[in-house]
């Protein structure tokens, strides 16, 4: 369980601090998830919709009785988790009206088998964007009842502001998995791997005129001594100092002490 630390609202007295649950969902994941619904209405409206992601919360029994009273719902099972749609159902039928290219109809009353279908349609299309949060699908997404699902134990909505305005909820019906702490690659592993390195023995800051009159032949005089160290340098970072020379006949580089 994670928990954020805040206090109550500013009063006459000491503000008492309070502990309010926190989510595991990733910020990131909630936003590919509101971008995937939005492209996929932009898609269906044919025109770009605005959208703004709420933020992620947890949420006990009680709220969810709040957020799913008279509302549809939409399950897609995962293998990381199942994911829950909730659309209220006067923005259903608001969504089904725009779809259709129709003005809303009464926000009371049974649906239509040709409404049912097309809001189900809908809902199943912008649910493509959950497999961020499922990894795997084990399923297609299908209307559920609230009596028959758990409370979800992260929650966050997605509100779209035009072309229609309506809100659609999304919620983590199991814990997502916490990943595998990252491994550090042990030398075993690196024992075939070979790196460039370089060794610099001087260096010289040359006027941009000067440079420009450089021919062969022409003498630059450096800023380190000859009998100086050199530098072992990887990627452009000094990682020894040095002696250079010859060895066996070729030039070598003794390391004296690491930099």
């Amino acid at each position: 369980m994670i928990s954020t630390l805040t206090f109550d609202p500013p009063g006459n007295g000491v503000r008492r601090a309070r502990f309010i649950p926190r989510p595991n969902l990733p910020a990131d994941a909630a936003c590919v998830v509101a971008s995937g619904v939005r492209e996929a209405l932009r898609a269906l409206l044919g025109e770009a919709c605005a959208v703004t992601l709420g933020e992620p919360v947890a949420v006990d029994a009680a709220a969810w009785r709040a957020l799913a009273d008279d509302a549809l719902l939409f399950v897609t099972p995962g293998r990381a988790t199942d994911v829950v749609f909730v659309l209220a159902s006067r923005d259903a039928r608001r969504l089904v009206a725009a779809a259709f290219g129709e003005e809303p109809a009464a926000e009371d009353g049974a649906w239509s088998a040709l409404e049912a279908g097309a809001i189900a349609r809908i809902v199943a299309r912008c649910a493509n964007a959950c497999d961020v949060l499922c990894v795997e699908r084990r399923g297609p997404t299908v209307a559920a009842e609230r009596t028959r699902l758990s409370h979800p134990v992260a929650y966050f909505d997605v509100r779209v502001a035009a072309p229609i305005a309506f809100t659609v909820g999304v919620g983590i019906l199991r814990e997502l998995p916490v990943p595998d702490p990252v491994r550090t690659i042990g030398l075993e592993a690196l024992a075939g791997a070979t790196v460039a390195v370089r060794v610099l023995l001087g260096r010289a800051a040359l006027p941009a005129p000067r440079l420009l009159d450089l021919r062969p032949g022409s003498v630059v005089p450096l800023g380190t001594k000859v009998e100086g160290e050199g530098e072992l340098n990887l990627a452009g970072q000094r990682i020894a100092l040095g002696t250079c020379g010859v060895s066996n006949g070729r030039s070598a580089f003794q390391v004296r002490y690491p930099s």
